[in-house]
């Protein structure tokens, strides 16, 4: 029972720390069917070619990752943009999570995008909660990196192509 419980406040913790005060989303763990298509990306690099393998990501290991973002500012990008600036937060961005496995090794793959959904797709502004966000180009609105659950490090941080 007090397993149970403990389970219900990580998960809660978890939803909690994805919420914006204004009560928006701000991010989601994609379902796994759709995790391998969030390394699509056209116009940044990815570990699409290394992946081999998906897993279901714990609450606690989204709550410890939101937790660590703020180590995100500390990456430079290869082509410099917005990381260059100490004035970014991931934060502010949209964020999708997918769990893959790089060699056997589970990683957390971020993709996230500046501008609100329903300007992505104004058709259906719920969509970016279940299939991942493919753009080309857009710059450092853009960007993608994995992060260790097991090291609590992010690496491999890349934006979009300029616009």
């Amino acid at each position: 029972m007090q397993r149970t419980i403990t389970l219900v406040v990580l998960w809660l913790l978890a939803f909690c720390t994805m919420a914006r005060s204004t009560s928006q989303q701000q991010a989601i763990v994609l379902p796994p069917s759709q995790a391998r298509h969030a390394l699509e990306q056209c116009s940044r690099e990815s570990p699409q070619s290394d992946a081999d393998g998906i897993w279901t990501i714990s609450p606690a290991t989204i709550a410890q990752l939101e937790e660590d973002l703020s180590k995100l500012s500390a990456l430079g990008s290869p082509h410099g943009g917005i990381a260059a600036s100490s004035a970014w937060d991931p934060r502010d961005y949209f964020r999708q999570y997918a769990g893959i496995t790089i060699h056997g090794k589970k990683y957390v793959s971020i993709n996230a995008l500046h501008d609100s959904p329903i300007y992505i797709d104004g058709q259906d502004a719920t969509r970016w909660q279940r299939e991942p966000v493919l753009a080309c180009d857009g710059g450092d609105s853009f960007w993608g990196v994995l992060y260790d659950p097991e090291t609590k490090q992010f690496s491999q941080m890349a934006f979009n192509g300029a616009i």
